[in-house]
């Protein structure tokens, strides 16, 4: 939950506090949540049971509810039923909180239960604060709404009928947006809700890329949404990124709205009209700069030939607003794009950069960073040649992601490397490094893996620190699972139970280590992917950089939510193989 490079708010966003109703029958929990939202500076009220929960909610009004999922006597699910059967609170919104990843079923019977989110923990603080701010946003436009029922009641028409409709369409597109950290993603989400916001067959957002001065001429990211009328327009214009507003729009840097009227007499509409006489905005257009925080032009969001009518003052107020969630977006976009390489780098860097060459042993070694734009983790594997032809072989992952948990893995590997060095046994080795991240740092916690290969005395010596097993392939394709004293993970307990195991290596075994996002998949239990591990290497006599490509291509690890380390080791072989010992 959060981390070091929080910023406390000073207070809330707009508008009078609120209240926040918490409810988890563990009091610690509790403490937690509290210490992640206090920097909204909103009421915080909590329950310590689903039964407390109902009897808060009779007395008083919250903007938002977080709920724990698995707690004694009623649970989560049920306390969100009755929640809800209430006229009262039908409409407060729920967020669950659970600490374990759910079944597909579940996530239905939360949703079903009236959930509006599920948050994992644990959670990040920032994104938890993130989600609760929408609702609290919400919120306080909902009662200052209510607060004008009256006035409304007696000049209500279409036109606030609509703003009101929209108000809600662009909270609703602000909680999508702001969660949103890829760059292309978010800004396909961006112009389909313009689109369906303000009611418009076409719109565009183009966000400039780099630092040029001149952003006419910059690198542009570019989204399209059209409705069905448009499809045939927007196949023809694949690959045109130029947009016939920029100049106008950006030069004068505020809004223009142009009615369809006057649209084919403007500048613009007369060029478009030679150039391209189907295009929307000839049917009239609005459009509004995004502009970062410090007055950077970032891009355009655009619409164009409005399904009814022409664009109102009302459209041009969503839209800007809409252009300013836009403009956020995009700059934390750039910003985690830039930590998210420099942590990648920074990991990289930390890894070794070639393995050693030996006679007695051929090791290779393979390295994928998450997919899907998260940032980097922990994980890392190392090989080193000790005296008398040992050669010291390790894994392990850090807990969490970013520059820090490369940071301290780097450390680890370092601290390792210098146990190795000095003849120490698997388990000292393990034992000297848990002082190490102890000392390091109270917030992380590490799986590791260590072993010393004797090629000549055909012995394998190993400790284990709460990592998946390494997979020991035999001469004879054998194949056996190191899984003997699994001690807990570095960084758990002062003084961790790690204890030196050995085993005989015949000449010709391979040894397979990595770190577990090679064989966890959340939707299937971890014995799952060591099974598909297992056929994975088969057949196993192949050379050891063939058999590390095809392990991570048939154990699909491209593109996976988290890292994957994987280091091989094959003693060199005897004349006459000998099998695994069972």
């Amino acid at each position: 939950m959060g981390g070091a490079d929080e910023v406390r708010a000073p207070g809330p966003r707009g508008g009078r506090p609120v209240a926040i109703l918490l409810v988890d029958d563990h009091p610690e929990n509790l403490v937690a949540l509290e210490a992640v939202l206090r920097p909204l500076g909103h009421e915080l009220v909590t329950a310590s049971s689903g039964e407390e929960a109902l009897k808060r909610l009779l007395t008083g009004d919250f903007a938002v509810i977080l709920l724990d999922v698995m707690m004694r006597g009623m649970d989560g699910f049920e306390t969100a039923v009755q929640i809800k059967q209430r006229d009262k609170t039908r409409d407060v919104p729920i967020i669950f909180l659970t600490a374990i990843n759910r079944e597909e079923s579940d996530f239905l019977q939360g949703f079903s239960a009236g959930a509006v989110d599920y948050v994992t923990k644990p959670y990040e603080g920032w994104l938890l604060r993130a989600k609760v701010q929408v609702f609290i946003d919400l919120y306080q436009k909902s009662e200052l709404l209510k607060q004008q029922r009256e006035l409304l009641a007696t000049r209500l028409d279409q036109r606030y009928v609509e703003e009101a409709r929209q108000l809600r369409k662009l909270a609703d597109a602000s909680l999508t947006i702001t969660s949103t950290l890829a760059l292309n993603e978010m800004l396909q989400v961006v112009t389909r809700r313009a689109r369906e916001l303000i009611g418009a067959h076409q719109a565009q957002t183009t966000a400039f890329l780099g630092d040029e001065e001149d952003e006419l001429g910059a690198r542009a990211a570019v989204a399209v949404a059209v409705s069905a009328e448009y499809e045939g327009w927007a196949a023809s214009r694949e690959g045109v990124k130029s947009s016939p507003l920029s100049q106008a729009v950006l030069q004068r840097h505020r809004p223009m709205r142009v009615p369809r009227a006057q649209a084919p007499n403007r500048p613009e509409g007369r060029a478009l009209a030679v150039t391209e006489p189907r295009h929307p905005a000839l049917q009239g257009w609005l459009a509004a700069p995004l502009t970062g925080r410090n007055g950077r032009h970032l891009g355009l969001l655009e619409v164009a030939d409005k399904t009814e009518d022409d664009f109102t003052e009302a459209d041009e107020s969503i839209l800007v607003q809409l252009a300013q969630l836009a403009s956020v977006a995009i700059e934390n976009a750039e910003l985690f794009e830039r930590e998210h390489e420099i942590a990648e780098t920074l990991q990289r860097s930390l890894l070794p950069q070639r393995l050693p060459v030996l006679s007695e042993v051929r090791l290779a070694a393979r390295y994928l960073p998450a997919g899907g734009g998260g940032d980097v983790g922990g994980d890392w594997y190392d090989a080193l040649v000790l005296p008398g032809g040992r050669v010291a072989l390790a894994v392990g992952d850090v807990a969490g992601r970013g520059a820090q948990a490369a940071a301290i893995m780097g450390q680890l590997r370092i601290g390792m490397r210098a146990y190795a060095l000095q003849g120490m046994d698997p388990s000292d080795v393990l034992r000297s490094v848990d002082r190490l991240l102890q000392g390091l740092s109270a917030a992380h916690m590490a799986t590791a893996f260590y072993m010393l290969l004797d090629p000549a005395a055909e012995t394998v010596r190993f400790a284990n620190a709460g990592h998946p097993p390494p997979l020991a392939i035999g001469p004879d394709g054998g194949l056996r699972w190191m899984e003997e004293g699994v001690a807990v993970p570095l960084g758990v307990q002062p003084d961790g139970d790690f204890r030196t195991f050995e085993l005989p290596v015949p000449r010709g075994s391979t040894l397979l280590l990595y770190t577990d996002g090679l064989v966890e998949e959340r939707s299937s239990p971890i014995d799952d992917g060591l099974s598909r591990l297992r056929r994975a290497v088969e057949p196993p006599d192949v050379d050891l950089n063939v058999l590390c490509d095809r392990v991570l291509e048939r154990m699909n690890a491209q593109g996976k939510s988290d890292d994957v380390a994987l280091l091989a080791a094959r003693v060199a072989p005897a004349a006459t193989p000998r099998p695994l010992p069972a």
